[in-house]
């Protein structure tokens, strides 16, 4: 594994949750070969949450939408290449940044919303970004929590944060499960328990770090779809053009101590005319889970 995906395999960590129960309607978008899927929550105004990763299943998101208002309808989308959301075959021509972009695109037609509302933590603030810049005027308001920045610049300081609050046995982990193929482990199942390996760094508090690792359900990261639409990302992602272009409602949630970087809170913040900026102390890439009451008042605030 190169230098630049055991970052991208790092920043894929951007994400996930425990297990997620009763959902109340199905139901999908028909794209190019396969069906786009989502979950979809209560009845209202409709939210669509946007996992991260990329490259994660997004149920972990539901623990997020219990913090919006019940005259919300919560829509999780399943990423292309995650969930049920699979192409027949994943290529760079089946899962890259531009039919990223135009999934969301599809959804809002198909949910006949003339701008929507999009909640992304992580790697799924990548995807919101893009969306947001290459349909500025399609976006009615945005959440992102522990997002990704408006360019890949943070991956050259995101390894070093995760790799300084690593204690050594989370190393020795991590370096079992980068060796686990040359033993005849599959790619998905060594990516997925590398990414769980190296969650606590995420952390501030330790000991939510290791419970949330512990929870990780099984293959809920897909490798190949991260590996994938990182390396498209590398070639030139800047969403910052068509972000300054927005005029909607922006509210950028952030803990000091996410491995992200307080710089790329700042720079989203400063590139987004408008946009609020909430930091959260003694909290990492999870601020829901670590602060939860900061969380619940940024939002509250925000949505009035």
């Amino acid at each position: 594994m190169n230098e630049f995906f055991r970052r991208a395999c790092l920043v894929a960590t951007l994400i996930f949750v425990g297990t997620v129960t009763s959902w109340a309607e199905d139901g999908k978008v028909s794209r190019d070969g396969f069906d786009l899927y989502y979950k979809t929550e209560g009845t209202g105004t409709p939210v669509v949450f946007l996992s991260g990763g990329p490259g994660f299943d997004v149920d972990y998101m539901k623990e997020v939408g219990a913090f919006l208002p019940a005259d919300y309808q919560k829509i999780y989308l399943e990423q292309r290449g995650t969930g049920r959301s699979i192409p027949k075959v994943l290529s760079p021509e089946t899962v890259n940044v531009k039919l990223w972009v135009e999934d969301l695109e599809a959804l809002r037609v198909a949910l006949k919303q003339e701008k929507l509302f999009i909640v992304a933590h992580s790697g799924g603030g990548l995807y919101a970004q893009s969306y947001a810049a290459a349909h500025p005027d399609r976006v009615g308001r945005m959440i992102l929590l522990g997002p990704g920045g408006p360019t890949l610049e943070f991956a050259q300081w995101f390894g070093d944060n995760l790799a300084a609050r690593q204690r050594p046995e989370d190393v020795r982990l991590i370096a079992y499960w980068d060796d686990a193929e040359k033993h005849g482990v599959d790619h998905e199942k060594a990516s997925n328990e590398r990414v769980r390996a190296a969650i606590p760094s995420y952390f501030f508090s330790r000991a939510k770090g290791l419970a949330r690792a512990a929870a990780m359900p099984e293959g809920s990261f897909h490798a190949h779809t991260n590996e994938l639409l990182f390396g498209d990302l590398a070639k030139g992602y800047d969403a910052r053009p068509g972000l300054r272009k927005l005029t909607c409602p922006v509210l950028i949630i952030f803990g000091h101590q996410d491995p992200v970087g307080d710089l790329t809170a700042m720079e989203i913040h400063n590139t987004i005319p408008g946009s609020q900026l909430v930091f959260l102390s003694q909290c990492g890439h999870y601020p829901w889970a670590e602060q939860p009451e900061g969380v619940r008042k940024a939002i509250t605030e925000f949505l009035k």
